[in-house]
């Protein structure tokens, strides 16, 4: 919307507002009245506050380690300190302090009472250790009074919650020691009587003796295995040799050295080309190798002899195969003996597996009486240097840090603020109700309304006359507005002066030079 479109309606506005300006003075006032009459029935909210510390550092702590537990906290602290507040037993008790024993009827009007407390009672954990209490309520000496009482018998009560838990935990603990001692002397007499009448040892050594005997054995069989492998490779090559040596050797050799040279040959060949010296020679040699091996091929091959040399090659295979057997035979006796040594391990596994039910059950008794009882005597020390330190007032107490301070003002919206508002709202409430009948109402009121209607030229638009009659009337309506104005102002001012400082009537007149 443009800005001269913003001043048309203006001006509408304040012409609607002149038609009934009695109406809207009338309704103003009325306005006004009620606001200020609502601010004078809202009861006045006191608020005080004071913050308290929970106080965990003391020389004791360093000093002692870890050989003491100091009795602390077990949870949030603003959680466990709100809870103890709105308890039943110190919200009674604040009660029958601050408002009588005798001041109820009945048990309802009390219970409404300790509701209405926790209700206004705001615990608020400011930082780690400091907790911020809060209470609000319509008189500020109640307020100042209920709020050092309730802290007072929360410091209290923190201090002997924690002397009366630390004195129980001391005899408890005590008390467990000693049933744990006695059933330690029993268990550890039980054992020391089952070990006298059993000399075989325990299982775990039995287990590990078979174990050991059983990867001996194992290792036994793999080198059984390998001689037998043994044996059936040299009876094979041995089957495969001639007892007595022959002139194949000659061939064979020959043969051997054709490969030696050719393999020379091949790998210069990558290298160089035909003609190079080192590859003219090696080709030479080849040659010469290959005449001897057909000259070798045409001899004749004489008969085998009774009196010929004997084949070095059969005569070793010969050897070791001898060696072989012995050394299967021997690894054959190791591996019975191995066995017969397995088995009575087994027999006297069996013989203990007898007695290992109970052997457990004695030790696992023993076992677990001996660590409970061990921890107890620790924990007995612990939670008697506990009970003397929180008897002496250490670990963590709470203290006052910030004490409370009387209000002497009330918080919140007050009676003045209402005195204020109630003019304002009440403007701005009948120009909201105009705009608003402007706005929706559906009659012609400018000149451009009037070019959305087809058919209908605008010739002219003629600005609003007033006669001079109706300026006389005006005149008079202002002036008798102005006075009703007044006489409103004068009302409203005396009743906020009366209601503020109870004075009466004759007094404000007085106040007034009247």
């Amino acid at each position: 919307m443009e800005l001269n479109e913003i001043f048309k309606y203006i001006v509408v506005v304040w012409r609607e507002l002149c038609k009934r300006k009695f109406k809207v003075a009338l309704t103003i006032i009325a306005i006004s009245f009620m606001v200020m009459v609502i601010g004078m029935l809202r009861p006045s909210t006191f608020v005080t506050s004071l913050t308290i510390f929970a106080d965990n550092q003391n020389i004791i702590r360093p000093l002692l380690g870890s050989k003491t537990s100091i009795t602390g906290i077990k949870q949030n602290r603003t959680t466990q300190v709100r809870d103890i507040i709105y308890s039943p037993r110190i919200l009674n008790q604040v009660i029958d302090d601050v408002y009588g024993k005798d001041t109820f009827p009945n048990a309802q009007a009390r219970d409404l009472k300790m509701g209405h407390l926790r209700n206004n009672l705001s615990i608020n954990g400011k930082s780690k250790n400091y907790i911020k209490i809060t209470y609000k309520d319509s008189d500020p000496d109640r307020a100042f009074i209920t709020i050092n009482k309730v802290v007072t018998l929360f410091i209290e009560d923190s201090a002997n919650s924690k002397r009366e838990e630390s004195r129980s935990a001391y005899n408890f603990i005590d008390q467990q020691t000693v049933a744990y001692k006695a059933l330690l002397l029993s268990a550890e007499a039980k054992l020391k009587e089952f070990q006298s009448n059993n000399f075989d040892g325990t299982e775990e050594q039995v287990s590990a003796r078979i174990a050991t005997l059983r990867s001996a054995i194992e290792e036994m069989n793999i080198l059984i295995e390998e001689s037998d492998t043994r044996i059936w490779s040299l009876k094979s090559q041995l089957s495969k040799e001639s007892r007595f040596a022959n002139s194949d050797f000659e061939a064979s050799i020959y043969h051997a050295q054709l490969q030696e040279l050719q393999k020379r040959k091949a790998t210069l060949e990558l290298s160089y080309q035909d003609d190079y010296p080192a590859i003219i020679e090696l080709t030479y040699q080849i040659a010469d190798i290959k005449k001897n091996i057909r000259d070798a091929d045409k001899k004749d091959k004489p008969k085998k002899a009774i009196d010929s040399d004997f084949n070095p090659l059969y005569k070793e295979l010969r050897s070791k195969l001898s060696t072989a057997r012995v050394e299967k035979r021997t690894l054959n006796n190791r591996a019975k003996a191995f066995n017969s040594l397995l088995g009575e391990a087994y027999e006297r596994r069996k013989r203990i597996a007898n007695n290992k039910a109970e052997l457990s059950e004695l030790t696992r008794d023993y076992s677990v009486f001996q660590a409970q009882y061990e921890d107890m005597l620790a924990k007995k020390e612990k939670a008697r240097i506990s009970m003397v330190l929180d008897i002496q007032g250490q670990g963590v107490n709470f203290k006052l840090q910030e004490a409370a301070t009387y209000p002497n003002a009330p918080t919140g919206a007050r009676f003045i603020h209402f005195l204020m508002a109630g003019p304002v709202v009440a403007l701005l409430l009948v120009m909201g109700l105009f705009v608003a009948k402007i706005v929706l109402d559906g009659r012609i009121r400018f000149a451009h309304q009037l070019s959305t209607i087809k058919g209908i030229p605008i010739l002219a638009s003629l600005p609003h006359a007033t006669t001079k009659k109706e300026k006389v009337r005006r005149r008079m309506e202002n002036l008798f507005l102005l006075a009703l104005y007044s006489i409103a102002i004068l009302l409203y001012a005396g009743f906020a002066i009366r209601h503020k400082y109870g004075l009466s009537l004759a007094q404000i007149i007085e106040l007034g030079g009247f």
